[in-house]
């Protein structure tokens, strides 16, 4: 799986293309494709937070724990 700036950088190549295309139905289908993009964006950036606060805790016991 790729980071959320990688899927944010396709999303923003569909959008260059969208403003290329010259048919409506094509513009339509790149606009589409960006917001994929950017919703697979998002739910990365989700799983990336959930995981950092997964972490957190087990972080905060370890340092408790004496040497």
């Amino acid at each position: 799986m790729g980071t959320t700036l990688d899927h944010r950088r396709c999303a923003e190549e569909c959008i260059a293309m969208a403003r290329q295309a010259e048919d409506n139905n094509d513009k339509a289908l790149w606009l589409a494709l960006a917001q994929s993009w950017v919703k697979l964006a998002e739910h990365v950036s989700r799983l990336e937070s959930n995981a950092d606060l997964a972490d957190e805790p087990a972080l905060a016991s370890e340092a408790a724990q004496p040497s």
